[in-house]
């Protein structure tokens, strides 16, 4: 790898990376930041392939968590789990609850401007949400590293139903009852032994998919 680049640090806090907001990059390598993100996409990937999230979010959520352990992460943490059949409400206030105990008040500002940035942007928001359709499914995931200098990233999967396909309104902002909301939070860790044992094989990985990652700075 380029050291350039291996040392580079990212500039911009947050990125969408199709229906994936990563938040807390600043200031971190890119390198280390791409291997997050390669991680991420390539487990979502390969649990898309094995588990329908429309019909099974709990089975896919956990293979999902599983390939990222063959990556060389650790889960040591149970998951959090919301499941509310008939949910009316704001979306991000019941992820911010269910999250809140995994994540710290910065933590938690960077998703709400990650969020924001989101919302004023038409086209991004429906990327990111999937709006239009019946199900939405998002994936929001702050990126910390802890005093050790380990990575921590908290995965947060967000299924929501909506019963009435012409209703239209901001993703974040619902007040129609009668839908189902799904939202599961883990913690996992990647030490940075582990990182750059792993690191070829998941830049190797990520060139082979045909699948096509649209990323944008936020």
């Amino acid at each position: 790898m380029d050291t350039s680049v291996s040392t580079r640090l990212t500039q911009h806090d947050a990125v969408a990376v199709n229906n994936m907001l990563f938040t807390g990059l600043a200031g971190r390598a890119e390198a280390d930041n791409a291997f997050v993100k390669n991680c991420i996409c390539l487990a979502q990937l390969k649990a898309d392939s094995a588990f329908d999230s429309n019909t099974r979010p709990a089975e896919w959520f956990d293979y999902f968590a599983g390939i990222l352990w063959s990556f060389g992460w650790s889960l040591d943490e149970p998951p959090r789990v919301l499941v509310q059949p008939d949910f009316s409400g704001s979306v991000q206030e019941a992820w911010r609850r269910l999250a809140a105990p995994l994540l710290t008040r910065t933590q938690l500002t960077q998703v709400e401007a990650g969020l924001r940035a989101l919302e004023s942007d038409a086209v991004l928001l429906q990327q990111f949400s999937g709006l239009g359709g019946k199900t939405f499914k998002s994936h929001i995931l702050p990126v910390s590293q802890d005093a050790s200098g380990d990575w921590v990233v908290v995965l947060s999967h967000i299924r929501f139903i909506k019963l009435v396909l012409n209703t239209n309104y901001l993703f974040w902002q619902v007040h129609q009852p009668m839908s189902q909301l799904d939202i599961r939070a883990r913690k996992i860790l990647i030490r940075r032994r582990a990182m750059d044992a792993n690191r070829a094989g998941v830049e190797q990985a990520i060139r082979e998919v045909a699948f096509k990652f649209e990323e944008y700075e936020l």
